[in-house]
């Protein structure tokens, strides 16, 4: 281990001095947090035995107001320039008879 004292990006109390930090590079841009993820994977694993898109449309028709919260997190808070947001929907999207319908890029 370093000596703090001795470190010239150090204060005499050991703080890192402005513009310094021990790590400089940071965390890789897009790299996640290994907990975040474990909780990511249980929130899909439950969409997915909810139903998926088939659950969402339901939820968004027998509740808009739980459906719109819903967006608003998952969705980015500020719009892109142009004003125009291109959503992708992985799975297909359900029909009137509760089938998917799978739509082809």
């Amino acid at each position: 281990m370093t000596d703090k004292k001795a470190d010239p990006n150090r204060s005499q109390r050991g703080t890192f001095l402005p513009g310094n930090c021990a790590n400089p590079g940071g965390r890789p841009r897009g790299s996640r947090n290994a907990i975040p993820m474990t909780i990511r994977d249980g929130i899909e694993e439950a969409y997915h035995q909810l139903g998926g898109i088939s659950w969402l449309v339901q939820l968004g028709q027998n509740d808009p107001k739980a459906f719109a919260a819903l967006l608003s997190k998952l969705l980015p808070a500020t719009q892109p320039e142009g004003g125009e947001m291109t959503i992708r929907v992985i799975g297909g999207f359900p029909t009137s008879h509760g089938e998917d319908h799978h739509h082809e890029d």
